[in-house]
């Protein structure tokens, strides 16, 4: 049983985010320029970016290069059936908030991004799937204005 003392110790927000990449300015550019992150700062001698959303809302990420065979993507099979998976069956671990799902889906195409799902549209919100250069899966959510807070 845990005491009083360690009862109040809830995580209350998330701080940070730390993506592994192999090109720090392709990803950086990826980033800032297709998926709209600003740039906060950049070492490319060290090997670090930091990138924030630009309305200040949720956790910044941190892309940190590192050697192609220590990348991780950020993806994962699913083994049930689930109706947000790839052709490969594997589902997204980010999904990302957008207030117009086809323009970043048409920005994604110019782009040259893997594109794995089209836009699909429910009575509740919208998304479709891609990658970011490091194999990493995303799922880019818009909620309908009925469910928009």
């Amino acid at each position: 049983m845990l005491s009083k003392k360690t009862n109040a110790a809830d995580v209350i927000g998330y701080c940070c985010m730390r993506f592994p990449v192999t090109d720090l300015k392709s990803s950086v550019d990826f980033y800032c320029n297709v998926l709209g992150y600003e740039l906060k700062s950049a070492d490319y001698q060290f090997g670090e970016a930091h990138v924030a959303l630009k309305n200040g809302n949720g956790p910044s990420i941190f892309l940190m290069e590192t050697k192609p065979e220590d990348v991780t993507p950020l993806k994962f099979v699913f083994p049930r059936s689930f109706f947000i998976t790839s052709s490969t069956g594997h589902v997204t671990m980010v999904e990302l908030l957008t207030n117009n799902l086809l323009a970043l889906h048409e920005r994604l195409i110019q782009a040259g991004a893997q594109v794995d799902r089209e836009p699909v549209f429910t009575s509740a919100f919208g998304y479709f799937t891609f990658y970011d250069p490091d194999g990493h899966y995303f799922r880019a959510v818009e909620e309908t204005s009925a469910n928009a807070n």
